[in-house]
């Protein structure tokens, strides 16, 4: 008799379940859905970090091209723009700034630059091969990664947010606030619409319980059991900030000697899934896999009975 012949079927759902990472909402729907709550569950996506400016010429050029690749890495990245505080590029902040000074430890670099997991890819402007090669590699060597719970809802004027992570990591947790079809001017000098770009952000130490930035519209609080963390955080909807266009990145990561690496991240943001071939086609191969292994599984089963009986 075969006794351990349901555990390659767990195993099959598992990935499955692995190649669903993160959470897309539809943007018709994603003002409901909010109000009603949305959450998710994993931590391989990859940072997908870009310094730019609306000001920057090669910037606003690929532009298309890089939410494209991000579009197509749905299932691996999560694609951040951080926009910098010079009086000049009407979508920088105060967030911006201060997340661009920490990964670059105050140094300058030149739009645009990359970044994967905190670390810089590339500065300047690549090839979209040679950016999509980045982010293979990255995922590869991605074999361990952070396990977050990330939970988002709306109530009235507030937005309220949930992390739970294991209680075995040092380092900061970080909610990060990003919003799409933002109007500023290009290089051209006509009004452009921007996208995945960071508005505000809450930055955890988790080894003291302090926030790393100054800001009075988050409130939160920290909540350590033997086996886990609890983030609970309350941001407060001021300004000019559309409830509308949003989407929200959460990750853990650590500092060392003033290097960022990003160990797990997940996102619920807006967008269509796209048709990728490739990935479409690994899902259906699974749960045909799936379904051929139920059916061997059940004639071999059959079978040992016939045989018992015999």
């Amino acid at each position: 008799m075969i006794r351990n012949a349901k555990m390659p079927i767990i195993l099959i759902l598992s990935l499955t379940m692995c190649l669903l990472n993160g959470s897309l909402i539809n943007p018709d729907s994603f003002t409901q859905d909010l109000t009603k709550g949305i959450e998710t569950k994993g931590g391989s996506l990859i940072l997908f970090e870009e310094y730019t400016a609306t000001w920057c010429q090669i910037c606003s050029e690929i532009e298309p091209e890089i939410e494209y690749l991000a579009s197509k890495n749905n299932d691996k990245v999560a694609l951040l723009k951080l926009h910098p505080s010079d009086g000049v590029d009407e979508l920088g902040n105060y967030a911006s700034s201060k997340r661009i000074n920490s990964l670059f430890n105050n140094s300058l670099k030149q739009t645009p630059t990359f970044l994967l997991d905190g670390g810089i890819a590339f500065e300047g402007a690549p090839t979209m091969s040679q950016l999509n090669s980045m982010i293979l590699q990255t995922q590869s060597k991605k074999s361990n990664f952070t396990e977050i719970s990330f939970s988002v809802k709306r109530v009235n004027q507030t937005i309220h947010f949930e992390i739970n992570i294991e209680n075995n990591i040092s380092g900061l947790i970080n909610i990060m606030i990003l919003e799409n079809k933002m109007t500023a001017n290009s290089p051209e000098g006509d009004l452009k619409k921007y996208d995945h770009v960071l508005r505000n952000m809450l930055s955890i130490n988790v080894s003291n319980n302090k926030s790393m930035n100054i800001n009075e519209q988050w409130v939160f609080e920290i909540n350590k059991s033997e086996n886990q963390i609890q983030l609970l955080a309350t941001f407060n909807l001021q300004g000019d900030i559309n409830i509308e266009n949003l989407g929200f990145i959460a990750s853990h990561e650590v500092i060392t000697e003033n290097i960022t690496t990003v160990l797990g991240t997940v996102k619920i943001i807006q967008g269509i899934e796209t048709n990728n071939m490739y990935n479409n086609t690994i899902p259906i191969f699974i749960i045909f896999l799936a379904l051929g292994i139920f059916a061997s599984l059940g004639f071999l089963e059959k079978k040992n009975k016939i045989d018992d009986d015999e």
